[in-house]
């Protein structure tokens, strides 16, 4: 009778979970009809915002990936080093800040008065692309740099010790053994830090409000003509992220299904 009424609890708060979740998406048609999404879908502006967000997202992520991997593993390896804490504390600082803070202390550095932009000032820092991939990389940079250190922490520290012993050096046991031993946790960094950079609003509203992205562009939508206009962007969205899902769950099964075939090989 405990474990029924255990079981009973539990089915009820995640029923009411998954209800929350999924009660605005299921009722986000009815603000509009199916035919004015239509007609909106095909905007111009809108697309140019959606694929404007997946080109910086990907310019982001790319540059998260040649930075924050490599310092995932030295806070993943180098445990021995002084300052440690008050890296990992300032790593944390971009998910902890509301994003607007994010984009504000972004103009201190990137801003048209900063010393910063008057040594380069053939460069437009603010009010561009550029602008947009600063404050994507900024708000995006702890999901990379957390799931990758995990990644790394969690894989068996010996293979890099016997590959050091075979002769390997250490940037050979780097590519070669620590980056495949921690590729599923850096996907998943992968997959979250671009995701978030497609979604941010806060920081690049401070950087970059024109060009518009996906997310300014349904700010603005919703502003001028309520919901019902910004309804086709946040079907974008959505669409994007069932994709992403799929593409992440298809992947991660060929890869379980790859090393189950290699173990049973080996056996």
């Amino acid at each position: 009778m405990r474990h029924q009424s255990f079981s009973i609890i539990i089915l009820l708060f995640s029923g009411i979970s998954i209800a929350y979740i999924i009660y605005p998406l299921a009722t986000i048609l009815a603000y509009t009809e199916p035919r004015t999404i239509l007609e909106s879908l095909t905007r111009q502006d809108l697309w140019d915002a959606f694929l404007l967000s997946l080109t910086s997202a990907t310019i982001s992520t790319l540059l998260l990936i040649l930075f924050g991997v490599p310092l995932a593993y030295l806070l993943a390896r180098y445990t021995g080093f002084r300052g440690r804490f008050i890296l990992r504390v300032i790593i944390i600082i971009p998910l902890v800040l509301p994003p607007l803070a994010s984009g504000a202390l972004l103009l201190g550095v990137f801003g048209p008065n900063s010393i910063l932009v008057q040594h380069f000032s053939g460069i437009e820092f603010t009010q561009s692309i550029l602008g947009i991939i600063i404050a994507q990389t900024y708000v995006a940079s702890p999901f990379m740099i957390l799931a990758s250190q995990a990644a790394f922490e969690s894989m068996n520290e010996s293979y890099e010790k016997v590959a050091r012993t075979l002769g390997k050096s250490k940037l050979e046991t780097f590519f070669l053994i620590s980056l495949p031993l921690a590729k599923t946790g850096i996907i998943i960094g992968i997959i979250m830090s671009w995701v978030r950079a497609v979604g941010e609003l806060g920081a690049t509203m401070m950087m970059a409000y024109n060009p518009h992205t996906i997310s300014i562009q349904i700010f603005e939508d919703n502003a001028i003509g309520g919901l019902e206009q910004a309804v086709s962007g946040i079907i974008l969205l959505l669409l994007l992220a069932v994709m992403i899902m799929v593409v992440f769950y298809i992947s991660g099964t060929k890869w379980h299904e790859a090393v189950s075939l290699r173990r049973s090989e080996n056996i």
